[in-house]
């Protein structure tokens, strides 16, 4: 299951050790990036960037892989921020409830 920004707020149903794959705009030289708050039983097995464009400083996609290991309802936060400042400087969430079977 690919789940990207149009997801944020779903509950979604998947079969138990099915992939989990989150797609999220980013562009990390602003000093923003995302990253996942909390995973419930999901097991996060990667976290990627995809840039788009051969630019410097171009933005492009954070990639989120999570294996859906456990059965039951999972809730999964990423947030987008600068580390640095803290939670002030949050300027966006994702957030989706897996149900495994």
């Amino acid at each position: 299951m690919i789940l990207n920004d149009q997801d944020k707020g779903r509950t979604l149903e998947v079969e138990a050790q099915s992939p989990v794959t989150v797609r999220l705009n980013e562009n990390p030289t602003t000093g923003y990036r995302w990253k996942v708050e909390t995973a419930g039983g999901l097991e996060t097995v990667g976290d990627s960037f995809e840039k788009v464009g051969d630019a410097i400083g171009a933005a492009g996609v954070r990639v989120f892989q999570f294996r859906a290991s456990g059965t039951g309802s999972h809730k999964l936060s990423i947030r987008n921020w600068r580390d640095w400042e803290g939670e002030s400087s949050i300027i966006d969430r994702f957030y989706a409830t897996i149900l495994v079977k």
